[in-house]
């Protein structure tokens, strides 16, 4: 009975740690703006994600060839191309509900501080890609 109760718990803890668990930022946007035009920037802002030199600086910023266990930067930039996503939602704002680009990436429950250091890292460059400042900063 030990042994059954012991496997269903490990069973259990082994079933939580691999449910899938996406992570991302969101990033406010005009409520006036059309859907047409917020599709359009998501879909503009995926593409300059997606650039393979910048994914590569992301993985070698994070070490994610070693954390992965892949054999390069480049195996890592594909796997941050795969897990990368950009869709348009809703985020809650200090007025409710908001217009909002989340920009994320797909991983698993025991992978969450990767994943969010990963999205985080990856809003750096959104901001370059935006040509704006990040929350907090000043321009000067």
């Amino acid at each position: 009975m030990v042994l059954l109760l012991g496997g269903g718990y490990y069973a259990h803890r082994i079933y939580e740690q691999n449910r899938p668990q996406p992570v991302w930022v969101p990033l406010t946007i005009n409520p006036a703006m059309p859907v047409e035009k917020r599709d359009e920037m998501a879909k503009d802002l995926k593409g300059k994600l997606q650039d393979r030199a910048a994914l590569i600086r992301v993985s070698k910023d994070l070490g994610l060839a070693q954390k992965w266990h892949l054999s390069s930067d480049e195996a890592a930039a594909s796997e941050i191309a795969r897990r990368l996503f950009v869709k348009v939602g809703e985020t809650d704002g200090k007025v409710g509900k908001v217009p909002s680009i989340n920009i994320g990436v797909t991983g698993k429950s025991k992978e969450k501080e990767l994943t969010t250091a990963l999205a985080l890292r990856l809003m750096d460059d959104v901001w370059k890609a935006l040509g704006i400042s990040p929350p907090g900063q000043k321009d000067f």
